[in-house]
């Protein structure tokens, strides 16, 4: 089972990457990640920092070094594809310990690396919104100490982390194959009694029985009125018979996320309950039969709007029907009604159909990837409503 982008792929992506910098009259871009968020740091180095954060320094040409805090040094060397490892006290954990004598590398030291007479003299950030404040205040006080302009660089790497690789499809395929079997074992032991909390142990013990490094996101299992939570955590709350109960679970593989969510009942279903089910499952399977290469994202967002409206359920949703995937479980792009750009082939998407009513709600939730006739759907169960 491949579980692991390859060396040359990572050294591609900082290629790509200083191509794009030079269009762009970049010296410098600095990525930003951590423990909960660590796209941006991971997809350069494969590193996933705990405790502390990380970033990577690129410079427009030569080789990249991975950021890290004082602590890390050993640990990021068993992870990272990126040789050249530094130490700065910015990137230490936030209980902010001082390290007295330890030697540590500084911003400006990366920057008298790069800045000369012939530089652009800008910097690009990749990460703003996840950066905190002492290593955004550090890197933009050492550019003004250098006369340079600090500018957000995402949409460079949000470009290239939208087409994926044969790599990382195989990578999230397998990813999802670990979440669909956890979830089939989960559907074999969940009772009604069981607290939420206990079926989600449920779901953490098998996604790691069956290969996963960590859970993609923090699952949930929300039942009764807590299905309503678009976003959530599970409860102490007791499940029971005849409310919707909403099992989400998503296994990580080699940095890739997957996830599949499905609105479940132990029967008899209260008719209002299988109603919105079916409305779900509905839309689910139309959103995933118009997906495919070169159409307008928005005009997905309106043939789902208007499947609502048409079954009086547009008041039910709250975004879009799908947003992008890959090693966050929710990234760049969205599919919402603003969205002005064509769907391409080997873009991955989870199909979201999040829909409540005032005292239930669920989801419908798979991964597919974009061909140029539909879609590859990495779920090949659950189909069909889940009434135990």
């Amino acid at each position: 089972m491949i579980n692991q982008i390859p060396q040359h792929e990572f050294a591609q992506r900082v290629k790509s990457l200083q191509e794009k910098m030079k269009e762009e009259k970049l010296d410098i871009v600095i990525t930003f990640g951590d423990e909960a968020e660590p796209q941006y740091v991971r997809y350069f180095s494969d590193y996933w920092p705990s405790f502390e954060s990380a970033g990577v320094f690129i410079s427009k040409v030569g080789d990249p070094s991975l950021l890290i805090g004082p602590e890390s040094y050993t640990f990021s060397k068993a992870w990272s594809k990126i040789p050249r490892i530094l130490k700065l006290k910015e990137y230490r954990e936030s209980s902010e310990p001082e390290y007295p004598g330890v030697p540590l590398t500084t911003f400006a030291d990366l920057f008298n690396e790069v800045i000369d007479n012939s530089s652009f003299r800008r910097i690009g950030i990749v990460g703003y919104p996840l950066m905190p404040t002492p290593v955004y205040e550090a890197i933009t006080k050492t550019a003004q100490d250098f006369r340079c302009e600090v500018v957000r660089a995402e949409k460079l790497i949000i470009g290239m982390k939208q087409i994926k690789s044969e790599t990382e499809i195989e990578i999230m395929r397998n990813a999802y194959n670990i979440s669909q079997k956890s979830f089939a074992n989960v559907l074999k032991k969940i009772q009604p009694g069981m607290s939420e909390i206990e079926v989600v142990a449920e779901s953490e013990y098998f996604i790691r029985k069956f290969g996963a490094e960590n859970e993609a996101y923090p699952m949930w299992c929300i039942s009764g009125e807590n299905s309503t939570h678009a976003i959530a955590r599970p409860t102490h709350k007791k499940i029971q018979k005849g409310e919707m109960i909403q099992i989400q679970v998503g296994a990580r593989l080699g940095g890739y996320a997957s996830s599949i969510g499905r609105p479940v009942v132990f029967g008899p279903a209260p008719q209002d309950v299988l109603d919105l089910m079916k409305i779900g499952l509905e839309a689910r399977n139309l959103i995933v039969s118009n997906l495919k290469a070169g159409i307008e994202a928005r005009k997905i967002d309106t043939l789902y709007r208007d499947f609502l409206k048409k079954n009086d359920a547009l008041e039910c949703m709250i975004y879009g029907p799908c947003h992008g995937v890959g090693l966050m479980e929710g990234e760049h792009p969205w599919i919402e009604a603003n969205s002005d750009y064509n769907l391409q082939e080997n873009m991955t998407f989870c199909v979201d159909i999040f829909l409540k009513r005032e005292h239930f709600g669920l989801r419908w939730e798979d991964v597919v990837r974009i061909t140029k006739d539909g879609v590859e759907e990495f779920c090949t169960d659950f189909k069909d409503l889940i009434i135990l």
